[in-house]
C-alpha cells in the first residue's frame, strides 16, 4: 500500500476535468486504433470509396464551373459582335449615304470600318451591300493589316445565301451563318480559318430597306477563348455543331470533319453515340460513362444574339429566325478521360497500404482537401459573377447588369410613383486618343472616365459601360426633369476638362442624352430609345453637349 501511495500523487495532481479528457482521449485513440486496424486488415475500401467519391464531386464542380465560365465568355463575344453590327446599321455616314447618295459619306464609312476592324482585330471583313447585293464598301483585315477594297474590286454577292437571308429579315434582326472554314477559290484556306458571318438589314431615314451590313468574324478567337478558359479544369474542351461534328476538339485532326469529303464519318456523334444521345436529351447536364466524365450545355447563339438585339434596339421586331433551327445550336462540352478519373484512385490505394495507421493524418488531409474544394468553388462562382456582370477593364457594371438594374429601377419607380432618369454618354474624341497615343492610353482614359462618372453621381446610382466608349447612368430617383438635366450638364463639364494620362494630358468631350421616366417614356424600351436619340441629337449639335429627350439643350431645360 505504501508503494502504491508513492506513485499515486502523479495522478492525483491532474484535475478531474483534465483526467476525463485524458481518459476519453485514450478511449478515442483505442477506437481509432481499432478502425485503423480494420482498415489495414481489409476495411480500407470504405475510405477508398469515400475519397474516390469526393474526388469525383470536386471534379464535377470544377468541370461545371469551367463550362459555365466558357459559356459566359462565348456570350460576351456574341454580345460584342451584335453591338458592332447594330452600330454599323445605324451609322450616321451610312444613313447620310442612303438618304443623299453622297459619295463622301462612303469614304467616311470606309474609315469607320477600318478603325473598327483594327480595334477588334478578329473581323476578317466588314461590308455594306446595297439592296441588289452589290458591295458598296468592303474592308479586309488580315495579319494585323487593314485594306480598303477599291471600287473596281467590289463584287456582286446578290446570289449568296447570306445576302438573301439577311436581306429578308425584319429591322434589328440578326443573321448568323453556321460556323465553318473559310473557302478561297473553291478550296479550304490554309491554314484553316473558322468563320462566322453576322449581318443585319439596313434602312434609310424613311425606313426603307436599303441593303445589309455584314461582318466576317474570325471564329478562331472564340475557339481560343474556350480553350483558354477551360485551362482551369481537367476535362478536354469541345464545341460541337448540331450534327455532332467537332468545331473544337481534343485532336485537331478530328475537327471540321463535315468540311472534308474523306472525313465525313469523323465526328463526336459517331465516336460516342450514346453520349451524343445524352447531349441531345436536355439543355445541360453531367454524366459518367465508361468513356469518362462528360459535362455539357447547349448554346443557341442566334437566339441569344437576337434577344440582345431586341434589348439594344427598340426598333427590332422578332422574326421566325429568333427561334433558331438546328444549324444554330452548338454543344459546349468537356470530357475527363477515364485515365484521369482512375489515376487518383490508384494513388489512394497505395497511400492506404503505406499509411494505413496514420488515420488522423488522413482525416486532416481529407478536411484540407474538402476546404480547398469549397474555396475553389467559391472562387469559380465569384469569377463567373465578375465575368458575367462587370466590365473587365473599368470594373463598372456591364450591359447585362445595366439592363437588370434598369429593369429593377423601373419597377420601383412605377410602384412608388417617382421619377428616374437615364443618361446615355458617348465620348467625343476617344478614337483620336486611342489612335494617336495607343490602346494603352485609350484603356487608361476609359478607366479615368469611369472614375469621373462614378464621382459625378450618387452611390445609389448606377454607372455602366455599355461597350467601346459608350457609357450610361441610371439615376434611380430624381425630383424633376431639371435635376436630371443638371446631372447631364455636370457630366459634360467634368469630361470637358483635361484628363491627365501617363502619356500626357488629353482633352475629350461627351455627347449626352437624358430621358426621364415618366415624362419621356413609360417603359424601359421607350426610355432607352429616347435617351439614345437625345445623345445622337447632341452629336448632331456639335458634340460636347447635353440634350434632353425632347431635343432641348439640358442647360435650357
Amino acid at each position: 500500500m505504501f508503494i502504491n501511495r508513492k506513485h499515486r500523487p502523479h495522478i492525483g495532481k491532474i484535475p478531474g476535468e483534465d483526467r476525463m479528457v485524458v481518459l476519453r482521449g485514450i478511449r478515442v485513440f483505442l477506437a481509432l486504433l481499432a478502425i485503423v486496424i480494420l482498415i489495414v486488415a481489409g476495411g480500407g475500401s470504405l475510405i477508398y470509396h469515400v475519397e474516390k467519391d469526393n474526388f469525383l464531386e470536386r471534379l464535377q464542380i470544377t468541370e461545371a464551373n469551367s463550362l459555365e465560365l466558357q459559356r459566359v465568355s462565348i456570350e460576351r463575344i456574341l454580345d460584342r459582335v451584335v453591338s458592332d453590327i447594330l452600330f454599323l446599321a445605324e451609322q450616321n455616314e451610312l444613313i447620310m449615304h442612303l438618304d443623299t447618295g453622297n459619295r463622301r459619306a462612303v469614304l467616311d464609312m470606309e474609315r469607320e470600318y477600318l478603325h473598327l476592324a483594327a480595334s477588334r482585330r478578329d473581323y476578317d471583313q466588314i461590308r455594306y451591300l446595297n439592296e441588289q447585293g452589290v458591295e458598296q464598301v468592303r474592308i479586309n483585315f488580315r495579319n494585323g493589316l487593314g485594306e480598303v477594297v477599291p471600287e473596281s474590286r467590289l463584287q456582286d454577292k446578290g446570289g449568296r445565301y447570306y445576302f438573301k437571308e439577311t436581306f429578308a429579315l425584319n429591322e434589328g434582326n440578326i443573321f448568323l451563318s453556321p460556323m465553318d472554314l473559310n473557302i478561297e477559290h473553291g478550296r479550304i484556306e490554309q491554314p484553316p480559318r473558322p468563320m462566322l458571318r453576322i449581318g443585319t438589314p439596313v434602312f434609310d431615314t424613311y425606313r426603307r430597306k436599303r441593303g445589309i451590313v455584314l461582318i466576317n468574324y474570325n471564329a478562331q478567337d472564340l475557339l481560343d477563348t474556350i480553350l483558354w478558359t477551360g485551362t482551369t479544369a481537367e476535362g478536354l474542351s469541345m464545341l460541337l455543331n448540331c450534327r455532332g461534328y467537332w468545331l473544337l476538339g481534343p485532336d485537331p485532326d478530328d475537327e471540321w470533319g463535315f468540311m472534308y469529303p474523306d472525313r465525313k464519318d469523323v465526328s463526336f456523334a459517331n465516336r460516342f453515340p450514346a453520349e451524343w444521345q445524352r447531349f441531345n436529351s436536355g439543355e445541360q447536364g453531367q454524366f459518367l460513362t465508361e468513356n469518362g466524365l462528360f459535362t455539357f450545355v447547349r448554346l443557341h447563339p442566334l437566339t441569344h444574339m437576337q434577344k440582345i438585339s431586341i434589348r439594344m434596339n427598340a426598333k427590332a421586331v422578332a422574326s421566325a429566325t429568333a427561334d433558331a433551327p438546328s444549324p444554330y445550336v452548338w454543344t459546349l462540352a468537356s470530357r475527363v478521360h477515364p485515365d484521369v478519373l482512375n489515376g487518383p484512385a490508384k494513388t489512394l490505394k497505395l497511400k492506404l497500404f503505406a499509411f494505413g495507421g496514420a488515420l488522423f493524418i488522413i482525416m486532416v488531409f481529407g478536411a484540407w482537401e474538402l476546404a480547398m474544394a469549397i474555396a475553389r468553388r467559391q472562387i469559380y462562382q465569384d469569377q463567373l459573377v465578375e465575368a458575367a456582370m462587370y466590365d473587365a477593364l473599368t470594373g463598372l457594371p456591364n450591359r447585362k447588369l445595366f439592363f437588370d438594374r434598369l429593369d429593377s429601377a423601373m419597377i420601383a419607380a412605377e410602384r412608388y410613383e417617382r421619377r428616374l432618369a437615364l443618361v446615355y454618354i458617348d465620348l467625343d474624341g476617344f478614337k483620336e486618343v486611342n489612335d494617336t497615343k495607343g490602346h494603352d492610353a485609350g484603356d487608361e482614359l476609359l478607366k479615368r472616365v469611369s472614375a469621373l462618372l462614378t464621382g459625378a453621381v450618387r452611390k445609389s446610382d448606377t454607372v455602366s459601360r455599355l461597350g467601346g466608349d459608350e457609357f450610361a447612368v441610371i439615376l434611380g430617383q430624381v425630383t424633376n426633369v431639371q435635376d436630371a438635366a443638371l446631372v447631364g450638364e455636370k457630366i459634360v463639364s467634368e469630361l470637358r476638362a483635361p484628363i491627365a494620362l501617363t502619356s500626357g494630358p488629353v482633352t475629350i468631350g461627351a455627347s449626352v442624352g437624358v430621358a426621364v421616366f415618366p415624362e419621356h417614356g413609360h417603359s424601359e424600351e421607350e426610355l432607352i430609345k429616347k435617351a439614345d436619340q437625345a445623345m445622337y441629337v447632341s452629336k448632331d449639335k456639335g458634340k460636347n453637349t447635353c440634350t434632353l429627350a425632347d431635343s432641348s439643350r439640358c442647360a435650357d431645360a
